[in-house]
Formats: structure tokens, C-alpha cells, sequence
């Protein structure tokens, strides 16, 4: 007679390390840091959204786990509003996403633009941009919009 064994269940808490959030591989996890490009296109995501009934947000090309971590980290800077909870089961709150802030609406008018974008990406390395505070990234592309529509409106 063979007698089965079970896999003894561990609860692995999540750890900061190094100014970074790192899941566990005990929990799925892989080290995660903030990337620019998948908030870009949470924000365009939220803001292409014709109602205001709070979900789990889907993106096209992105996995579940990146999004909904990308998405509490954009809930706790005030930049996407909707009720969230957190869970045993994973290792960050889940955020039901209802719309943008007004924080949220400014800075998706900046980083919306292409323009914009492509000489925050072409001047920043992708490290740069997950490491510099989101107020820097929002500012400077502000400033950048800004000179843009003076040129197109001849100013």
C-alpha cells in the first residue's frame, strides 16, 4: 500500500529588500519592481474605460499577477480610485478599479501623449524610470507636454 505525502504549507510573509518589493518563490512570486511601461498602460487602460463599475482590471499583453501588483501600487500613490482588500492569497491587495484620480487623470494626460513618452523613454533607461519618484516622471513629462503644445500652437 503507497502512502501518499503531503507538502507541509508554509505562510512566507512578503519582504522589502532593497528599496524594492520582492515576492516569494515559496508563493509564485518573482522579484517584482515597478515598471513604467505596465503603468503606462494600466492608466490608458483605466482611462479608456466607458463606466465606473469596480473590477479587477485586465490588460491586454499583461498577466494577472503584474497588473494587479502594478495596480495597488498605483491605488496607494492616489492615482486610480476603488475599494480594495487584501487576502491570504496573494501577495498584494487587490484593488477594484473604478477610475482615475485627478492625480490620476494629469498624469495619464502626460504620459498619453507618445511624444512625451518617447523622450522620457529615449533620455531614461528603464531603471531609471522605475527608480525615480513617480512626482519626477509625472513633472518632467508635464514640462515636456507643455513645450510640445507651445510649439503646435506656435508659442
Amino acid at each position: 500500500m503507497k502512502v501518499a505525502t503531503v507538502k507541509e504549507s508554509v505562510f512566507v510573509p512578503v519582504v522589502a529588500a532593497e528599496g524594492r518589493d520582492t515576492i516569494p518563490q515559496e508563493i509564485g512570486g518573482s522579484d517584482m519592481k515597478r515598471d513604467m511601461d505596465v503603468i503606462r498602460k494600466i492608466m490608458l487602460a483605466v482611462q479608456a474605460r466607458t463606466d465606473i463599475d469596480p473590477r479587477l482590471l485586465k490588460v491586454d499583453g499583461l498577466d494577472d499577477f503584474t497588473v494587479g501588483y502594478h495596480v495597488a501600487l498605483l491605488h496607494d500613490v492616489g492615482l486610480i480610485v476603488g475599494p480594495s482588500t487584501q487576502t491570504y492569497d496573494t501577495p498584494y491587495k487587490q484593488v477594484l478599479v473604478k477610475d482615475l484620480s485627478w492625480e490620476g487623470h494629469d498624469f495619464v494626460a502626460a504620459m498619453a501623449n507618445d511624444t512625451v513618452w518617447g523622450k522620457l523613454k529615449q533620455s531614461l533607461s528603464p531603471s531609471d524610470l522605475a527608480s525615480l519618484p513617480l512626482k519626477i516622471i509625472k513633472d518632467v513629462g508635464t514640462g515636456i507636454l507643455e513645450q510640445w503644445v507651445k510649439t503646435q500652437i506656435g508659442l
